[in-house]
Order: C-alpha cells, then structure tokens, then sequence
C-alpha cells in the first residue's frame, strides 16, 4: 500500500496546470508539424509556422499557449494500492470542515492561476450577475477508483471557444456510422472556426445522455497517437478525419487541408432504445498533462 498525502497532490497538481498552461503536447505539436509538410495552400503554411512559434515562445517565455487560460479538468485514477492521507482528516471531517483533498485541489488552481497571472474566466452566476469568481474556480473535479497501478492525475484546460462547439444528438437507434460521419463534418463546416482550427475532433457514442459528453471530452483530449481499441471505431476514426480535412476550411478558417488535426472516438454500452451521440471540438491549443505517481 503506498500513502500520499494530500498536500503532494496538491503540489502535483499545480505543476501539471503551469506545464498545460505552458507547453502544447508534443504529440499536438508533431501533428502540427507533420501537417505543414503535407499543406500546398501558402496561406495554410503559415499559419501552422504561427501556431509553431507561438508553443515555442510560450514554452521558453513561460507565457500562456492562449490568452483564454481556460476551464480547469481534474481527473484523479486511484490505483487499489493507494491510500490517500492527512495528519488532519479525521478533526477535517469530524469538524465537519470541506474534504481536504477537495480543499487541497482548489487551492491549487487558486494558488496557480494567481501566481502565473493566468485569466481567471469562471463566473459564479451563469445567467444573472455573470460575476467572475476571481480564482479560475471551481474547477471540474472527477475522481474515480481504477484498477491502474499508483494515482493517476490528469489536468486539462479547455478554453470558451471550443467549448462553445460542444453537441448532444440523441439519433434513432438504427443510425449508422454514416449518419455521425455527416452530423461532424456539418459542424465542422459550420463551426470549425469557431475553435480556432485546426482542431481535434472528440466523438462519444453510447451511454447516456449526460455521460456521453463525458466520452466526447475523454476523446478530444486524449493522446493522438492513439487509436480506439476497437478496429471498427479506429477505421470510423480515420474516415472522420479525412473526410473533415477535405471541407478545405483550413487553418485558422483561411483554407487548406489540415481543418483537423485527428479524430478520437469513445464509446460505451447504451440502451436498447437509444444511441446518444456527442461531439466535442478541442482547438490546435488542446492542453493537458499528466501524472501517475
């Protein structure tokens, strides 16, 4: 059994939110790169060497990558050999004080947001005052018990606007993979630009309706390099991608071939009667970072 306390959470935490404030994935920026070879449109070109320059200075200058510094995504694995701790929980709860861990995180983002001068966009109130928290919080917290070895932590940081391109379809259960292929590249014609293309195609198939938009997050932000499990999801993966990358919307809106930089998919058992289906669109910005300790 291995112990953490609380505290080293919190101290993992806030160096995962400067490192996805401040440096883009490698995996992102190698498609970024790889797409520039592949791109015939000048225009296109350049904006891709832009995005480049712009990880680099952000990287070095320890600058934010956005201006928008984003919604804060915590998302905790605990392994089944892990014991989460504090010399103070017992009084904490007894007291009936806020969970430390809970506590421990929001300091976190505080702490982190204040001392990078990153922007605080939370509002308190989302339909009358509109009042800005101040403090970036609360961030959105998932913690789960998993059967990985250690603790997994991973941050992302998700801006306002590729959260504005975010979907829910409940389709008829006897839809095909045809049928979500064009409800995408629809959106991407009509909405790519608004998440600063090119960007990353998150799609959830399956669940429920408000679990499925979970799976399209987990698909925009996960890693690239990786493809579905399943060799027909992989394939519909493909065939989304290239089919989004031939609406010649481009970089920045501006034309050319790279409009997306991948498609992830995520799907999970639904049923009988359903078939939800969620899109989620991450821009060239898609930040996140990880740890298992």
């Amino acid at each position: 059994m291995k112990n953490i306390k609380t505290a080293e959470i919190k101290k993992q935490i806030k160096k995962l939110l400067v490192k996805a404030s401040f440096e883009l994935p490698e995996d992102i920026l190698g498609a970024i790169r790889s797409a520039k070879l592949s791109e015939t449109s000048k225009t296109a070109i350049s904006i891709l060497d832009m995005i480049i320059a712009n990880a680099d200075t952000a990287y070095r200058e320890k600058l934010p990558l956005c201006q928008d510094c984003g919604t804060v995504y915590i998302n905790m694995d605990i392994g089944p050999d892990i014991c989460i701790t504090d010399k103070s929980l017992s009084a904490a709860l007894n007291e009936g004080h806020a969970n430390p861990l809970l506590k421990e995180i929001d300091q976190a983002v505080e702490e982190t947001y204040r001392m990078n001068y990153l922007r605080a966009s939370i509002l308190s109130d989302p339909l009358y005052e509109r009042k800005n928290t101040g403090t970036n919080l609360p961030a959105v917290i998932n913690v789960k018990f998993s059967d990985i070895k250690g603790l997994y932590i991973e941050v992302c940081l998700k801006g306002g606007g590729s959260e504005n391109c975010s979907w829910l379809f409940m389709l008829n259960p006897a839809a095909e993979e045809d049928e979500i292929l064009q409800k995408v590249i629809s959106l991407i014609k009509s909405d790519a630009t608004k998440a600063c293309p090119p960007v990353i195609i998150g799609v959830g198939i399956g669940s429920t309706a408000s679990e499925v938009t979970k799976l399209a997050r987990k698909a925009a932000f996960r890693n690239l390099s990786k493809r579905n499990n399943d060799k027909r999801y992989a394939a519909l993966e493909e065939k989304i991608l290239q089919a989004a990358n031939k609406t010649g919307v481009g970089p920045q809106g501006l034309g050319g071939k790279t409009t997306a930089l991948a498609c992830n998919i995520e799907f999970a058992p639904c049923h009988m009667a359903t078939l939800p289906v969620s899109i989620f669109f991450g821009c060239h910005s898609t930040r996140r970072a990880s740890i298992i300790l």
